[in-house]
C-alpha cells in the first residue's frame, strides 16, 4: 500500500463533494454473483463508498457493491486484468453494520484478489473500488473449487441401539485432548489401519495421535476445510461445544470378541458449553472386520447462545479436502433424541467381506448376561439384553452331560429395542444334580447365535448341595451333612487322580491352587454323601 499524499487526498475529497452528476451504487440492493460469474464495469461512474478498514481502507474514486451467498466452501474473488490500481473488500453482517471478512489492495500488479472460506447460507457483501482517487474498467471474476470428493463411506439412519455406558474413564477439561487410547483391533479409517486414537472432550475421535494432550477446537466450521482449525482424519459424532470439565463422563471400552470386537467411546450426560442445564450423552463404536462406524444419540439438545448452536456430525479425511456429513448436519443447528447413523466404508482396503453385513454387525441381538441358579423343585433362568435388532425368538437347551444339548422351551423376543430387556424362565423337572443350559437366539432372517454353557446344581437326594459352578476361587457346600465341620472333602480330576483333600470349615473349600478346568468333588459327612462335578475358572 502507497501513502496518500495530503494535496491529492484534499482534490479526492473536493472531487467526491461535487460530483452530483455521477450515478449513485448502494450497498442495499446490490447485485448477487454466484460461483463462476464474471463482471465487468467501470468504477468512474460511480460514487466513492465509505465503510470499516478491512485489510485497506476507503478511496475516493467511484465504487461499486455485489453480493454472494457462502457456498460453504472457499471462494475467490479477483480483479486481476482490470484497467486501473484497484482495491477489494468483503464483509459480512448488514449494509448498515459491515463487518470485515478480508480486503486486498495489491496482489498481482496493482490489481487485486481474496480469498476466503465463504460459509454456507452467509451473505457477503464486495466492494470493488480503487486506491485513492483511482478508477476505471475492472473485470471481477468469482471463482471456486470443484465439490470435494466424497470420501468411501455411505450413511444412513439406523435405530439408537447403545452399549452399556462403562469403561475406563478419561478425565478431559474443557476443550482438550485425552492421551493416545489403544482401541484393542486394528481399524480401517479412509484406507489406512489404525491400533490408537485420540478422544476429544468436545464429541469427536481423531486418528492423529500427533493431537494427544493438547488444545481441541471449540469453534465449529463448515467440513470439509482443510484449515487447522477443524479436526482432521476425524469421526465427528458430532462435533460440538460440550463441557466434561463440570461434569458428566466419558469413558472407552473394547467388547466382544475376536474377529468382531468394537470399541466403544461414551460421553454420558455431558453439559454444553455455556447451557450447563442442558446434558449430552452418546457412544461412538468403531466395529473390527467390517470396519463400520456407528453414532448412538441418546440426546443431544440445542444451545444457541454459544456457538449459535452449531455442530457438525460426520466423518473428514486426513487432508481436510473431503468429507462424509450427515445432511443438513455439517455446521448447523439441530437436535437429536434416540437416533443412530451408521456410515459404512465403500472401497478397498476399508470395505471388506463382512462389510455387506454391516448393519447386522452393528445392530445385532446384545446378550448381556445368562445365568442359572436352583429354588428348590425348579431351576430358575434369566437373560437380559442390551439391545434387539430384528430378533424372532429365544430357545433355551439343556443337557446332562454339557455336550448333547436339547431344547427345553422358546420365549418370544422384542424385535427391535435399544434398551434393557430382561427374560425369566423356570425349568419345571430338573434332574439331581448338574444341568446344563445353553440360550440360542434367533433373528428374524433365521440367523442363530449361541450363549455360553453355564451349569445349575439342583439339590442331590442325599441333601449336599456344591456351588457356584462355575467357580474361581472356593467352592460352598450346603445340606445336613455340610454343617458338621468334620465332614471330609476330595477333589480329583476326571481321570480320578485325587489333587485336594480336607476337611470342611464352614462349608466352604479353597480352590486357588487348582488350574482351570472340569473336576469332581466328593463328600462324606454326617452320614451324607454326595458327587459332583464342576468347573474352575
Amino acid at each position: 500500500m502507497r501513502p496518500v499524499s495530503r494535496k491529492l487526498l484534499c482534490t479526492a475529497l473536493l472531487a467526491w463533494a461535487h460530483e452530483g452528476a455521477a450515478q449513485a451504487d448502494l450497498c442495499a440492493g446490490a447485485p448477487v454473483l454466484a460461483c463462476g460469474a464474471v463482471v465487468s464495469g467501470n468504477t468512474a461512474a460511480f460514487t466513492a463508498d465509505l465503510a470499516p478498514f478491512c485489510g485497506t481502507g476507503d478511496g475516493t474514486g467511484g465504487g461499486v457493491w455485489y453480493r454472494f451467498l457462502g457456498t460453504g466452501s472457499s471462494v475467490t474473488a479477483s480483479l486481476c486484468g482490470s484497467g486501473y490500481d484497484t482495491r477489494l473488500r468483503v464483509y459480512t453482517g448488514t449494509c448498515a453494520v459491515l463487518a470485515c471478512t478480508v480486503g486486498n489492495d495489491d496482489f498481482c500488479g496493482l490489481q487485486s484478489q481474496v480469498t476466503w472460506v465463504a460459509a454456507l447460507g452467509t451473505t457477503y457483501y464486495l466492494l470493488v473500488h480503487g486506491f485513492g482517487a483511482a478508477s476505471g474498467a475492472f473485470t471481477l471474476a468469482i471463482t471456486c473449487p470443484p465439490p470435494p470428493v466424497p470420501m468411501c463411506y455411505t450413511e444412513t439412519a439406523i435405530p439408537y441401539s447403545a452399549d452399556p455406558y462403562a469403561g475406563a474413564a478419561v478425565t478431559l477439561s474443557d476443550d482438550w485432548h485425552s492421551g493416545v487410547v489403544n482401541i484393542g483391533f486394528s481399524f480401517c479409517f479412509n484406507g489406512t489401519p489404525y491400533t490408537q486414537c485420540v478422544i476429544s472432550s468436545n464429541n469427536y475421535i481423531t486418528f492423529n495421535l500427533a493431537n494427544a494432550n493438547t488444545y481441541s477446537p471449540w469453534a465449529t466450521v463448515v467440513v470439509p476445510n482443510a484449515l487447522p482449525t477443524p479436526p482432521h482424519n476425524a469421526v465427528l459424532s458430532p462435533w460440538q461445544d460440550i463441557h466434561p470439565g463440570i461434569g458428566g463422563s466419558i469413558r472407552y471400552q473394547t467388547l466382544g470378541a475376536a474377529p468382531n470386537r468394537r470399541f466403544v467411546v461414551s460421553y454420558l450426560n455431558v453439559p454444553m458449553f455455556s447451557c450447563t442445564a442442558q446434558l449430552y450423552t452418546s457412544q461412538t463404536v468403531l466395529y473390527e472386520g467390517s470396519n463400520c462406524i456407528a453414532s448412538q444419540i441418546l440426546t443431544k439438545p440445542l444451545c444457541t447462545t454459544w456457538n449459535n448452536g452449531n455442530a457438525v456430525h460426520g466423518l473428514q479425511n486426513n487432508g481436510g479436502n473431503s468429507a462424509t456429513v450427515v445432511p443438513g448436519r455439517n455446521n448447523t443447528q439441530w437436535t437429536a433424541a434416540s437416533l443412530g447413523r451408521l456410515f459404512t466404508p465403500t472401497c478397498a482396503p476399508c470395505s471388506t467381506a463382512t462389510t455387506a453385513q454391516c448393519l447386522n454387525v452393528v445392530l445385532p441381538i446384545e446378550l448381556l448376561r445368562f445365568q442359572g441358579r436352583n429354588a428348590g423343585a425348579v431351576n430358575l433362568l434369566e437373560w437380559a439384553t442390551a439391545s434387539e435388532y430384528q430378533s424372532a425368538h429365544f430357545t433355551v437347551e439343556h443337557s446332562a452331560d454339557g455336550t448333547w444339548f436339547v431344547p427345553l422351551l422358546t420365549v418370544d423376543a422384542a424385535g427391535n429395542s435399544g434398551a434393557v430387556i430382561d427374560y425369566a424362565v423356570k425349568d419345571p423337572s430338573p434332574k439331581p444334580g448338574t444341568t446344563y443350559y445353553r440360550l440360542r437366539t434367533t433373528a428374524l432372517d433365521g440367523t442363530d447365535e449361541l450363549s455360553d454353557v453355564i451349569a445349575v446344581n439342583a439339590l442331590l437326594p442325599n441333601n449336599l448341595h456344591v456351588y457356584p459352578n462355575p467357580a474361581h476361587d472356593a467352592l460352598l457346600v450346603r445340606g445336613a451333612g455340610a454343617r458338621a465341620n468334620g465332614a471330609h472333602y476330595s477333589i480329583r480330576s476326571m481321570a480320578g487322580r485325587e489333587l485336594l483333600s480336607g476337611t470342611l470349615q464352614e462349608g466352604r473349600i479353597d480352590i486357588r491352587t487348582l488350574s482351570s478346568g472340569v473336576y469332581l468333588v466328593l463328600l462324606d459327612g454326617d452320614g451324607s454323601r454326595a458327587r459332583q462335578q464342576f468347573v474352575k475358572q
